[in-house]
C-alpha cells in the first residue's frame, strides 16, 4: 500500500462571545481600521465585523481568513457586480499576509 487517504472532514473554527470579538479587535488593529481594497482605504469602525474570505461553507473564524472591507466594498463582494474584483483583492492582501496559508 502506497498511502492512506485521509478523508475526514476538517473541523471548521467558529468563534463566539469574548473570542470573537477579540478576533474582531485583532482584524481591526491588524488592517489599521480601514478598508483593505487597492484605493479605499476607509475608516471601518469597531462595530462593523470583518469579512470572511472564503465565504460560505468554508469560511473559518481565523485571522488568515478574514480582512476588512468597507460597508460599500462588503455589499459589493457579497451581492455585486464587482464581485470577482473584491474577492481578489482580499485574498491578494491576505496572500501578503499569510503566504503559507494562501499558497
Amino acid at each position: 500500500m502506497v498511502g492512506i487517504l485521509n478523508l475526514q472532514k476538517k473541523k471548521r473554527v467558529r468563534l463566539q462571545g469574548r473570542g470573537i470579538r477579540a478576533l474582531n479587535e485583532f482584524v481591526h488593529e491588524r488592517d489599521d481600521y480601514a478598508c483593505v481594497v487597492p484605493g479605499c482605504g476607509k475608516y471601518v469602525p469597531i462595530a462593523e465585523k470583518w469579512h470572511h474570505e472564503c465565504c460560505g461553507a468554508s469560511k473559518e473564524d481565523v485571522p488568515e481568513k478574514g480582512c476588512l472591507l468597507c460597508w460599500e466594498h462588503h455589499q459589493e463582494r457579497h451581492f455585486g457586480k464587482g464581485s470577482q474584483a473584491v474577492k481578489k483583492a482580499c485574498e491578494d492582501y491576505l496572500r501578503g499576509l499569510y503566504p503559507e496559508v494562501w499558497k
